[in-house]
């Protein structure tokens, strides 16, 4: 069987487009793996930082405690500042098996993302600089267009039905079979057939005209697979830039300003306490706000990285 010319170029290029849009759909997979790797990593990094904060205020909360005991043997304190700082210090107990918790679940992920045993050990992530955003976000989706896996899938699934609706008018062309024999017909002379055929699409109007409409449509929702998935891309790169860009300012606010002005304000407080200016709630006060901003300063940094690392599996450039 011959098809008519030009028949089996179109279907080769169509299983080509087949197999890239394939490749892309494992480009976009490793991608995704490694992004859940680096944001598994990042949030295990931070839940170490903000355990080695509580347990380093705990020990200064237990100060705090100490020195409330001792004003209140001597009757310059009050009995409720010493149960106070021992309640302080059991919700500083508690967050920590809270983040133990958490630290246990990443540890399975990452084992799980890597195919290592359940219980292999992984030891306190190493710590790392913090990155930058070196880039805009016009370049990103300028990259989302050129190396987005998804995008070049439905690229690709767009030029494969392009192709077939190419193959499929190419249907209203007649086909050709050849065949020849030969024929041993044992006393009687030696017989050669040959025949040529052609294969006419005579109810065209109903099978090559639908076929040809058909593919037509599927080009037309392929197109618009290539748009919902392009829109799609796209706020998922802004959402993920706009949550780099906010914690990139916060970690910023919280080095530079917040936690050295609230620091300050517990170290005041401390010296006034002791020589009975302040009471114990302000203190205690002065210490949450300082514990919560140096957590959450941490998790500043941990929601940046992870950011970077999102929108590197989207866009498929190299960001950290």
């Amino acid at each position: 069987e011959l098809p008519f010319p030009g028949k089996l170029r179109l279907r080769g290029q169509m299983a080509q487009k087949e197999a890239a849009a394939a490749f892309q759909e494992f480009r976009g997979a490793e991608l995704r793996v490694v992004a859940r790797l680096k944001q598994a990593y990042y949030q295990l990094h931070f839940v170490y930082k903000a355990a080695d904060s509580l347990a380093r205020n705990k020990d200064l909360l237990e100060k705090f405690a100490k020195i409330a005991e001792s004003r209140y043997s001597v009757g310059r304190g009050q009995q409720q500042d010493v149960l106070k700082a021992q309640t302080e210090v059991s919700i500083l107990l508690a967050r920590l098996e809270q983040l133990d918790q958490e630290k246990q679940s990443l540890e399975a992920e990452i084992n799980s993302l890597l195919n290592r045993p359940r219980q292999a050990p992984l030891g306190r992530p190493a710590d790392y600089s913090k990155a930058e955003l070196r880039v805009s976000l016009g370049e990103l989706y300028a990259g989302a267009e050129k190396k987005a896996p998804l995008l070049k899938r439905e690229q690709a699934a767009v030029e494969r039905e392009e192709l077939a609706l190419n193959l499929a008018r190419r249907e209203y062309y007649p086909d050709f079979d050849v065949m020849g024999g030969y024929f041993n017909s044992g006393r009687f002379p030696d017989m050669w057939e040959f025949r040529l055929g052609v294969k006419l699409p005579l109810y065209f109007w109903r099978k090559q005209r639908a076929a040809v409409q058909e593919q037509s449509n599927n080009l037309s929702a392929a197109r618009h697979q290539y748009q919902a998935t392009e829109q799609t891309l796209n706020f998922a790169v802004r959402d993920a830039y706009a949550a780099a860009q906010t914690a990139n300012r916060l970690v910023t606010l919280y080095r530079q300003g917040v936690l050295p002005q609230a620091t300050l304000a517990l170290e005041s407080s401390l010296s006034s306490y002791q020589v009975g200016a302040v009471d114990f709630l302000t203190l205690i006060t002065n210490f949450r706000t300082v514990l919560d901003y140096e957590v959450s300063y941490w998790e500043q940094v941990a929601t940046f990285q992870k950011a970077l690392a999102r929108l590197e599996e989207l866009t498929g450039l190299a960001l950290t």
